[in-house]
C-alpha cells in the first residue's frame, strides 16, 4: 500500500510540497498511506472519509477530513480549496468527475486506480483548458527500480515512526477460523494480525 503511495505521489503525480491534495477513500489502506506520505511532503491533505474514520484520517496527517458521503462533500472541498486541487487521487473508482474537475487547479493532476466497472462522465472542456492531466496508475505496472526507490523512502518513513500500519483486531493462531469469519462479515478496521 505505501509503495503504491510512494510511486503514485513521487512518478506519476510529482506532488511537491505546498500543493492541495484531495484523497477520497482515505481511510483504507492504500488512501492511509497517500495521507502520511503526502503530508510528509509537505501538500496540504484535504481527505474525504467515511463517518467514524475522521480521527484515524486525522491522526495520518490529514489537514481537513470531508465526510466523503455527505451531500455537500464537493462544495465543502471546493471552499477548503479556493485556488483549486493540484492533485485529485481517486483510490476507490467513486469519483464524481463532473464535481471534481472544476475544482482542479491549472496545471492539476488526477490520479485514477480503481475503478474498472465505472464509466464515469468526464468534462473534457473543463479539464483541457486548465492543462490538467487524468493518469491511470496500477502498481503492477511499476519497474523494479520504482518499487527499489519506493522501499527506500518506506524504510526510513517506517524507521522514524511517521508511517504505522492499522490494526483492526488480533486473533490467535487458534482463533484464525474466528479471524476470517470476521473479515467475510466487513466492518473491519484496518488489518487482522493472527499472532502465535
Amino acid at each position: 500500500m505505501a509503495g503504491t503511495a510512494s510511486i503514485g505521489l513521487v512518478r506519476e503525480a510529482a506532488l511537491r510540497p505546498g500543493e492541495t491534495i484531495v484523497v477520497g477513500s482515505a481511510s483504507g489502506a492504500v488512501g492511509t498511506a497517500i495521507v502520511r506520505l503526502a503530508a510528509v511532503m509537505g501538500a496540504r491533505v484535504i481527505a474525504g472519509a467515511s463517518t467514524g474514520d475522521e480521527h484515524w484520517v486525522s491522526d495520518c496527517g490529514a489537514d481537513l477530513v470531508i465526510d466523503k458521503h455527505a451531500p455537500d462533500y464537493y462544495m465543502q472541498v471546493e471552499r477548503a480549496a479556493p485556488r483549486g486541487v493540484d492533485v485529485w487521487w481517486d483510490a476507490s473508482g467513486d469519483d464524481d468527475f463532473e464535481k471534481s474537475v472544476p475544482l482542479l487547479a491549472h496545471g492539476a493532476r488526477v490520479i485514477v486506480m480503481a475503478g474498472m466497472q465505472s464509466s464515469p462522465r468526464v468534462p473534457i472542456n473543463q479539464l483541457y483548458t486548465r492543462d490538467a492531466s487524468v493518469l491511470g496508475f496500477a502498481i503492477s505496472n511499476a519497474s523494479a527500480a520504482d518499487l527499489a526507490e519506493a522501499a527506500k523512502v518506506i524504510n526510513q518513513m517506517l524507521a522514524t515512526g511517521r508511517l504505522k500500519g492499522r490494526v483492526g483486531a488480533t486473533f490467535h493462531l487458534a482463533e484464525a477460523a474466528d479471524a476470517h469469519r470476521a473479515l467475510e462479515a466487513g466492518g473491519v478496521y484496518g488489518r487482522l494480525l493472527i499472532v502465535p
